[in-house]
């Protein structure tokens, strides 16, 4: 395999773990905007409730065909953490290498 190909190779896996990451960042964004905004009314909801509103906020903005800020793999990443079973919101933990 040549130096090209390689380098090539590494660029393509180095740009789709930036995307990755960019992915992240921006729905850790979209919940501290939403706790910073809606904090007191988030707090007035139980666990469901204030999930299910976080979902449809997500869906209205990153929405691929619909969304103000289209954006299918952020959707992806709130739509996961948003449906977990866990009783409090959590700030989206980057991934570490292994």
């Amino acid at each position: 395999m040549s130096a090209h190909t390689e380098m090539n190779e590494a660029l393509a896996v180095l740009t789709d773990k930036l995307r990755s990451l960019n992915d992240l960042v921006a729905a850790n964004q979209f919940m501290v905007e939403a706790l910073a905004q809606q904090g007191e009314a988030l707090k007035q909801m139980d666990a469901s409730g204030s999930k299910d509103m976080l979902r449809r906020q997500a869906r209205a903005r990153f929405n691929p065909e619909t969304g103000t800020a289209p954006n299918a793999a952020v959707l992806a990443v709130l739509e996961e953490v948003l449906g977990r079973q866990q009783q409090s919101a959590e700030i989206i933990p980057f991934p570490v290498r292994a």
